[in-house]
C-alpha cells in the first residue's frame, strides 16, 4: 500500500534504507540513511526506529543503526542461498586447503553476480566483492561462468548495456565479449585477468542442478602470472568440485 508522496510503499522506502547499508558502510546516523535512501531526513527518522522496534536494524553507539540480527535470523531459516552454500562449503574447502587463495561460490542476481560463499587465506590476493557482496557479471570468472550459461535472450539483453569497465583490461565491447562468452561455453570455464585488479586471475565453472541447469558459479582467484599447468590443475580441481555439490544437491532433494 502506498502512503507517500512519491507513491512508494512503506516496505519499498524500507528496502531502500536496508540498501544503504554496505560493508563499507556497516553503521549510519539517521542523517545518513536519509541521504543514501533518498528520504527526508524525518521519514528515515521513524522508520529506522519503527526498523530496530522490529529488529531489522540496531541502534548503537553514537546514534548509529546497523543491519539487526533478526534478519540474520529470518534469512537463516529458508534459503536456497545457504543450502547452496552448506552443499558446496566441504568441496571448496578442499581446494582452499591446497591454493591458499580465495574459493568462492556466486549465483546470478539480475546484472550481477551475488557471492554467497567464500574461503580466503590472511594472505590471499585483495578482491573487491565479499560475501553477500556483488559484482558485474561481465567483470569476474565467476560472473562470466554464470552468464555463459544464462539463456540466450538474458545473454543478448546483457550485452545491450551498459557494460561497465574497471580496468583496462575490463571488456566494454559487446561483441568481444559475445565472443568470449562462446569460448567460456566451449572450454566449459572462464578465467580471466584483470578485470576487476590488475594483480589478479580468476578462474571459474558452471555448478548444475537437475538436469543441466547451471544454479552457480564456483571459483579461485588467483594471482596473476600463475604458471598455465596450475591453471589447468585449478580447471580440474573446480570441475571436480562442482560435481560433487551436484552430487550432494541430488541428495538433498530426495
Amino acid at each position: 500500500m502506498a502512503n507517500s508522496p512519491t507513491g512508494e510503499s512503506v516496505l519499498q522506502r524500507a528496502d531502500r534504507i536496508l540498501a544503504a547499508f554496505t560493508a563499507q558502510r556497516p553503521r549510519l546516523t539517521g542523517g545518513q540513511i536519509a541521504a543514501l535512501a533518498g528520504l527526508p531526513i524525518a521519514t528515515a527518522h521513524r522508520l529506522a526506529r519503527d526498523m530496530a522496534a522490529q529488529g531489522w536494524l540496531e541502534r548503537v553507539g553514537g546514534g548509529h543503526y546497523v543491519v539487526g540480527t533478526r534478519l540474520w535470523e529470518l534469512a537463516l531459516r529458508s534459503s536456497r542461498e545457504l543450502d547452496l552454500a552448506r552443499a558446496a562449503r566441504p568441496f571448496m574447502g578442499d581446494i582452499h586447503a591446497v591454493l591458499r587463495q580465495h574459493v568462492q561460490l556466486g549465483i546470478v542476481e539480475g546484472r550481477e553476480v551475488l557471492i554467497v560463499e567464500r574461503l580466503s587465506h590472511p594472505k590471499a590476493v585483495p578482491v573487491r566483492a565479499s560475501v553477500a557482496g556483488r559484482l558485474p557479471l561481465h567483470l569476474s570468472a565467476t560472473g562470466l561462468v554464470l552468464l555463459a550459461h544464462a539463456p540466450a535472450e538474458v545473454r543478448d539483453a546483457y550485452l545491450e548495456g551498459p557494460l561497465t569497465a574497471l580496468t583496462e583490461f575490463s571488456p566494454a565491447e559487446p561483441r568481444a565479449l559475445a565472443a568470449e562468452l562462446e569460448r567460456i561455453r566451449a572450454a566449459g570455464h572462464a578465467q580471466q585477468t584483470g578485470y576487476l585488479e590488475p594483480g589478479t586471475t580468476g578462474i571459474a565453472v558452471p555448478v548444475r542442478g537437475r538436469g543441466e541447469q547451471v544454479v552457480a558459479g564456483l571459483g579461485v582467484i588467483t594471482p596473476a602470472g600463475d604458471p598455465a599447468a596450475r591453471a589447468g590443475a585449478i580447471v580440474q580441481a573446480l570441475h571436480t568440485a562442482a560435481h560433487g555439490i551436484r552430487r550432494t544437491l541430488r541428495e538433498d532433494a530426495r
